[in-house]
């Protein structure tokens, strides 16, 4: 007597399996698909930092090197053209930090561009070795949680 005759519990299991093989297929590719869309948002929003904060690194390496007036920005700051989109990809703490850098950036701005700037060489120095600690070290600090994949913010 065969186990598995045709109209037996058995047999109808087996009838099933190739369905419940393509189903199980299914379900894995669509595990791995989701992995992979997970993985490319975190890529395309990493670029996208990235940019920002190579943006902020150079404005502030270039500060050291040659102030802030060798640009013409008008009433501006060079963060003014990213700090909105800066906003929408970054924390609070990012946030408030190109707000501080930008507000020292118009400072030191306007102490380059007075006539009489001598009076102010202290506040100066001062002010470009904030700009040299930052270009430095800082910028990394505030940036690098959002740009280590390991710990992914």
């Amino acid at each position: 007597m065969d186990c598995c005759a045709q109209g037996s519990i058995c047999f109808e299991l087996i009838k099933s399996l190739p369905t419940a093989m393509i189903a199980l297929i299914v379900a894995i590719i669509s595990y791995r698909q989701w992995r992979v869309s997970k993985a490319k948002l975190k890529l395309d929003l990493f670029d996208r930092r990235y940019e920002i904060f190579m943006k902020t690194w150079k404005i502030l390496s270039g500060v050291v090197s040659n102030g802030t007036r060798t640009e013409n920005l008008g009433l501006g700051t060079p963060f003014n053209n990213f700090l909105p989109e800066a906003k929408f990809l970054f924390g609070k703490d990012v946030s408030n930090y190109l707000d501080e850098v930008s507000s020292k950036w118009a400072k030191l701005h306007g102490i380059e561009g007075m006539e009489r700037a001598s009076e102010y060489a202290a506040e100066r120095t001062a002010l470009l070795t904030y700009f040299h600690d930052q270009a430095e070290k800082g910028v990394k600090e505030v940036f690098g949680p959002y740009l280590n994949f390991d710990e992914w913010k």
